[in-house]
């Protein structure tokens, strides 16, 4: 996949939840400031970023565990199914990414996390994405 490295803005979120994080998951915004969880609602209604560290459980549930989280730029995302290249990305109930299909005509656009630069053939393979804050399909 991409070749050179890929520049964005990352910060250090408080992470929530109960399950451990892993690289290239995707986040939504957490219940307190600065915090974040994990995309496991299929009904994500504030994509924040993805996830850019893996943190053990026995960390996360200390509640004082900061992840690496990426908000804009390109970045590495795992999939939670094939992925076609320019696909918008939505998340699955495991954190992961999928396709956003377009909303119809009429139908309110639904959020979405970014746009994928690359294609993938089967789940848990990885694809590069942009992010696209408050973007939407």
């Amino acid at each position: 996949m991409g070749v050179g490295p890929n520049y964005g803005l990352n910060k250090g979120m408080l992470a929530q939840g109960s399950a451990a994080y892993a690289a290239g998951e995707l986040l939504v915004s957490g219940s307190v400031e600065q915090s974040v969880a994990r995309a496991t609602s299929t009904l994500t209604l504030v994509p924040l970023g993805v996830c850019t560290d893996d943190v053990d459980v026995a960390k996360i549930l200390t509640g004082k565990v900061f992840v690496g989280t990426a908000l804009t730029g390109i970045v590495r995302v795992k999939c939670g199914a094939a992925v076609t290249k320019d696909a918008r990305i939505t998340n699955d109930g495991s954190a992961r990414g999928i396709i956003r299909v377009r909303a119809a005509a009429g139908v309110q656009p639904q959020p979405i996390f970014g746009i994928a630069l690359t294609a993938t053939n089967n789940a848990n393979e990885f694809f590069d994405m942009l992010l696209t804050p408050g973007g939407t399909y």
